[in-house]
């Protein structure tokens, strides 16, 4: 198995990308820690893992407030659990498109401390334990906006665009550390942030894709896979981008 006895953390996991990675990561011999701000979701996912006769572990985390990301890595300590891996997945988006003359400053500051600040403070933590042990993979979930711009989304543009100069910052800093960092900025995918667009929008979503679909959680999930097990040993400071040829 790919990541046998390795800890790994996922931030947002209660669903969508995150849930699948969680689940397949355990799949592959990881003790997961499921990092999500829902109570309920977060048991939910680590319950599905047990099911499966995987290991998992439930901590309330709240990505965007650095205290509550730092309980998050001390209960790891309490628990002697190393970081081998961590996927910063935590996200969420405009409720609708907005113009980014009607932006409000609470919208901007919300998405912005969510995924660019909750990105930051978890890589943080993890290099903070990774360095000793010269080893470690972090994953940053970016998205096609960072790359190619979505129109009436502004906030969440500039934050996975933060997200993937952030990635590559970092990288080349701690790359003589042996931590590996990487990014992956999907395009379409089938997840709850979709609803927050236009039925519009949903329905182009296929036809603007080249191959004709929209993309399946799993198929995120599974790129996540590569970039934190052996197979990635000589990957870092990239941004692979599962799109169905929405963006090249």
């Amino acid at each position: 198995m790919k990541l046998e006895n390795r800890v790994a953390i996922i931030t947002g996991a209660g669903s969508g990308i995150g849930r699948a990675t969680a689940v397949m990561f355990a799949e592959e011999g990881a003790r997961v820690v499921v990092a999500e701000l829902s109570e309920t979701a977060g048991q939910q996912t680590a319950e599905a893992i047990r099911q499966r006769g995987g290991e998992a572990l439930a901590i309330v985390t709240d990505v965007s407030d650095t205290k509550s990301v730092a309980r998050l890595f001390t209960a790891l300590d309490e628990r002697d659990w190393p970081v081998d891996v961590l996927v910063n997945n935590a996200g969420n988006a405009e409720r609708e498109l907005t113009p980014v003359g009607k932006v409000s400053d609470e919208t901007w500051d919300t998405i912005l401390r969510v995924h660019l600040s909750g990105t930051f403070y978890c890589t943080r933590e993890a290099v903070r334990r990774m360095t000793p042990r010269k080893r470690g993979a972090i994953i940053n979930l970016g998205s096609v906006a960072g790359l190619s711009g979505l129109p009436g989304a502004s906030s969440y543009t500039a934050a996975k665009g933060g997200v993937i100069a952030l990635t590559k910052g970092i990288s080349q800093e701690v790359a003589p550390l042996g931590i590996r960092v990487n990014c992956i900025a999907p395009g379409w995918i089938e997840t709850p942030i979709l609803d927050n667009l236009p039925q519009a929008w949903r329905e182009r979503m296929p036809k603007s894709t080249p191959l004709g679909r929209i993309g399946r959680p799993e198929e995120i999930a599974s790129v996540a896979l590569f970039l934190a097990s052996d197979d990635a040993s000589f990957v870092t400071g990239q941004v692979i981008s599962p799109n169905g040829g929405l963006y090249c």
